[in-house]
């Protein structure tokens, strides 16, 4: 009897002992947040617009760039720290994506959905000792194109004539306009051979814009070596250094006959949303081949 009954004591027991088990205490602290993972692009960029007039061609040109590191000052965007800028001209159906860093070119035709790339350490170390080349590469060395930007003049103090090295005396005038929102001065430039240029200049420096013209100069010549399209007339960049080095920031350069008046100008600086994309070759688009290329990778030394 007893040996039937002594499972039935040990459940009780066991029963007895779970239900008299004291409860834990619910925490109801209330726990921090997660913080959210900073973005592999920051939110906003600086976008800088400029119109070009080419022997007849008109096309706006669209900078965007990019920093290097999330946060980072607004003033970095076309700064030293600055690693990738886009280039667009819509009018032109072409974008560029340009590696700062790398070297490296990335080419969008939207007409057609491709694109090209190449890098400009390879084209160099390709070409540097071929006799066709020689010539060229001797102009971008003297010219002084790297990969180190150029530092943005901040420090010098305007004067009422600048010394420009490509032969321009230059001289400021008493006109004065207000240009992209800015009061600018006008200077004229002219030549011993009678070559006439004139630049409407905001009176000291404007970092960002003139660190993007530097950038698109150091992009703008490789492009010319593997004969694509250049992005801004030769013309413009030793006036710009100039101006900029005599501590003026030129917003307009005009220069050429009244009947064919080239120019290139500033038109706004603004910030917009940027999303990863803007940086990386669309998912449609196919990988082409310049044609200016064959043959450039396979020179003879």
């Amino acid at each position: 009897m007893f040996t039937y009954l002594r499972p039935l004591f040990l459940l009780i027991i066991a029963t007895a002992t779970v239900q008299a088990a004291p409860s834990v205490p619910v925490d109801k602290t209330p726990k921090p947040e997660p913080k959210p993972v900073a973005p592999a692009l920051p939110s906003t960029a600086d976008v800088i617009t400029f119109a070009v007039n080419n022997d007849g061609e008109k096309y706006k040109m669209i900078v965007t760039g990019m920093p290097a590191q999330t946060g980072a000052d607004a003033a970095d965007v076309f700064g030293p720290q600055s690693s990738v800028m886009r280039i667009d001209v819509p009018s032109q159906a072409y974008s560029l994506i340009y590696d700062h860093q790398g070297e490296q070119y990335i080419g969008l035709e939207h007409s057609n959905y491709t694109y090209w790339q190449f890098s400009w350490p390879e084209v160099r170390a390709a070409v540097e000792s071929s006799k066709r080349y020689a010539s060229r590469l001797q102009e971008l060395n003297l010219a002084g194109i790297s990969t180190d930007s150029t530092p943005v003049t901040t420090n010098a103090s305007p004067t009422s004539s600048i010394p420009d090295t490509s032969g321009y005396v230059w001289k400021q005038t008493l006109d004065h306009k207000n240009i992209a929102g800015l009061d600018c001065v006008r200077w004229s430039g002219d030549t011993v051979s009678g070559d006439h240029v004139e630049a409407w200049c905001f009176n000291g420096p404007l970092p960002k814009l003139q660190t993007a013209v530097e950038r698109i100069h150091t992009i703008n010549e490789p492009m010319a070596l593997v004969a694509i399209r250049t992005l801004i007339p030769p013309f413009v960049f030793p006036v710009f250094g100039a101006l900029v080095r005599g501590g003026v920031t030129p917003v307009v350069i005009s220069w050429g006959s009244e009947h064919a008046k080239n120019s290139f100008a500033f038109v706004e600086c603004k910030s917009r949303e940027v999303k990863p994309d803007l940086f990386t070759v669309p998912k449609l688009y196919m990988k082409t081949t310049l044609v200016s290329m064959d043959g450039m990778m396979d020179q003879k030394k």
